[in-house]
């Protein structure tokens, strides 16, 4: 019989009795300040602790009167039914970032080494390269365990960063083994040293409870939007790499079209403050103010609702891991016009599923969703139905086995 998930093996090959015991370390989870932060992270640890006994450590950057500690970041609290325990985290805000590994480091080794102590730590998951995997990788050599680090997006800009490139390259070729989310990741580390064989590809999934088809012309009324009005909707944090930009001037084209077409954009004000003003101001530039709706960062049903109601969903981002936006329009039947960022082709089947464009080039994504538009043989149940994605409760499954596997070698 094959021994579970997640189930350390003796060296004779009988199931040991006790689970692997997981450390798992994230500064990006969800919060009360920030609570759609780090969702794909969480619901993959959750899903990991199925199979395996998972601690999970949370460093909450701060700076003295700047930044100062939140109320909530202190000892452990339940997010979501998965229980995370923060440490503060001292930093400086917007310098200094060489020495983020060393200050997440410092934040956390004193408890990783009493964790270990008191019931032993089988190896240590840090989610994106740096800094955490940067840190992880050092801590887990400190203490003799295996380390593993998982691959989400950032890495391809932190690569070429003079200081921090070198930190995140040494830690990727160091580490037991990498989980990267998409296979465009995979390639990017391997080309920077990791070793093919140590380096899987175990892509994001999504809740297809939730995020499915459903009644159009109910979900129309949800959102406020005419049966017959042609609606396009977009789901991304209003930053830069989103290309939010491009896709209100290919709107403004497409207008000339579809006069009575709508442009909704899902996401939140992230890091880049003067991103969502420069794209209100554009969309008034451009005479599209009164069909342009950013609807800001909403629950996850308001998501499903707005999707069900879209006629086609777009997206020109610049850089992806694995683009959870893109896969959740699928699951709910829509076509998707979008880039090749990340693993987008490996979804999005040009003509089949949606249509695939270049990067900053507002006139491709126009004659896409003109020909989005005009076609009626969309099969929104088809469409879902063969999307390649799999259950949270299968990725967690997965990283699970490929830790056995790494840590047996």
């Amino acid at each position: 019989m094959n021994a579970a998930p997640g189930t350390i093996r003796s060296h004779a090959g009988a199931p040991a009795e006790a689970r692997l015991r997981v450390l798992s370390v994230c500064r990006s989870l969800p919060t009360p300040d920030d609570p759609s932060s780090g969702v794909f992270v969480l619901n993959r640890l959750a899903a990991m602790r199925r199979y395996a006994d998972v601690e999970i450590l949370q460093p909450v950057p701060h700076f003295p009167l700047f930044k100062p500690l939140p109320a909530w970041a202190h000892g452990t609290r339940q997010v979501r039914d998965t229980p995370v325990t923060a440490e503060p985290m001292f930093y400086v805000p917007k310098f200094l970032k060489t020495l983020d590994a060393m200050w997440l480091r410092r934040s956390i080794e004193a408890t990783a080494a009493t964790m270990h102590r008191r019931g032993g730590i089988d190896l240590i998951d840090a989610h994106f390269g740096y800094p955490d995997g940067a840190a992880c990788v050092k801590i887990a050599a400190q203490l003799g365990v295996p380390s593993f680090i998982t691959v989400r997006g950032v890495e391809n800009e932190y690569l070429s960063i003079p200081g921090i490139g070198e930190q995140l390259a040494a830690a990727l070729r160091s580490a037991t083994a990498c989980i990267c989310v998409s296979h465009s990741l995979r390639e990017l580390i391997v080309r920077h040293g990791v070793a093919a064989e140590r380096a899987t590809v175990i892509h994001n999934a999504i809740d297809r409870e939730a995020f499915r088809p459903g009644d159009l012309a109910a979900a129309r009324a949800g959102v406020g939007v005419p049966g017959q009005v042609p609606l396009i909707v977009s789901v991304g944090h209003l930053v830069v790499r989103k290309r939010h930009h491009v896709l209100i001037e290919a709107f403004a084209r497409l207008k000339r079209r579809h006069p009575e077409a709508r442009l909704a954009i899902i996401g939140a004000a992230a890091f880049e403050p003067e991103y969502p003003e420069r794209l209100r101001r554009l969309a008034r530039e451009l005479s599209v103010e009164d069909s342009v709706r950013f609807v800001g960062n909403v629950p996850q049903p308001q998501v499903v609702q707005w999707l069900r109601a879209a006629d086609v969903f777009a997206l020109g981002t610049e850089r992806e891991g694995c683009c959870n936006a893109v896969l959740e329009a699928l699951a709910c039947g829509l076509p998707v016009v979008t880039t090749a960022a990340g693993d987008n082709l490996w979804f999005v089947r040009d003509g089949v599923n949606g249509y695939i464009v270049p990067v900053d080039d507002a006139g491709a994504i126009e004659a896409a969703l003109v020909r989005s538009l005009a076609r009626a043989d969309w099969d929104r149940g088809r469409i879902s139905r063969e999307l390649p994605v799999g259950s949270w409760n299968d990725v967690g499954r997965e990283v699970v086995e490929f830790f056995r596997e790494r840590v047996t070698r």
